[in-house]
């Protein structure tokens, strides 16, 4: 009983409960990775504020807004120029995703 106890455990943290925004240079262990999301590239609006939300979780729990929204809220933004995400992620066990908008 207590090997398969320890073996569904394992399970769980292998199966990556904590997902973050996929980055272009995936690994099990991503310590701090920044990706940009040229959809949202405006020129016509300068980056003169910045406004982060972050999302984080252990295990299968996860908590935070890492919304396009409250980042552009976190930074008193109402014109977006454009979005970076920065991501950190250790097997799947630990992980975050911060949202990163620039713009007026």
């Amino acid at each position: 009983m207590k090997k398969l106890m320890a073996l569904a455990a394992i399970a769980v943290a292998a199966s990556g409960c904590v997902i973050s925004r996929p980055t272009n240079a995936w690994a099990p262990i991503t310590l701090d990775v920044q990706t940009p999301d040229t959809s949202f590239v405006d020129n016509s609006v300068q980056p003169l504020k910045k406004g982060t939300a972050t999302a984080s979780g252990i295990i299968c729990f996860t908590e935070g807004d890492a919304s396009l929204k409250a980042a552009m809220e976190n930074g008193g933004i109402t014109k977006v120029h454009h979005v970076d995400y920065k991501v950190k992620n250790i097997f799947g066990i630990v992980g975050s995703t911060t949202t990163i908008v620039y713009g007026e």
